[in-house]
């Protein structure tokens, strides 16, 4: 996929809204990959949760090494199904391999270690699909 030289995302939505915390601009390939995506997508993105400080990933029940602590990750709003699926389908496009499926928004990153694994999960109310 070729460089994005736009920047879609706000600084707001970057940010951990509790104390205004960004890692999201300190991992390039994250945010070049996500700004890729919505380019491939075509129509807004509505992040709701990307850098979360860790107080703050614990507030909101995180888990423990979430990626959205290191600013690798990003929850973006999106009830439609129809709209969920396109947007699956431009973020694998543009490269993800992590991509978690909710009723109300799609989870996506590039968690870093050893033992990462790439995956695609639905979650339903009743769990993981």
């Amino acid at each position: 996929m070729d460089v994005v030289n736009v920047d879609y995302f706000s600084l707001g939505e970057k940010s951990c809204p509790c104390c205004g915390l960004n890692m999201v601009d300190e991992n390039p390939g994250f945010l070049r990959a996500l700004n890729s995506a919505r380019s491939i997508y075509g129509s807004e993105m509505n992040a709701t949760s990307m850098t979360r400080c860790p107080k703050h990933n614990r507030r909101v029940g995180g888990v423990d090494g979430s990626a959205h602590v290191d600013g690798r990750a990003a929850d973006i709003a999106c009830s439609d199904p129809a709209e969920r699926l396109k947007m699956v389908m431009a973020l694998l496009a543009a490269g993800f391999r992590r991509i978690e499926i909710s009723p109300v928004h799609v989870h996506v990153d590039m968690k870093q270690g050893k033992n990462v694994r790439n995956v695609l999960l639905l979650k339903t109310e009743r769990g993981i699909v």
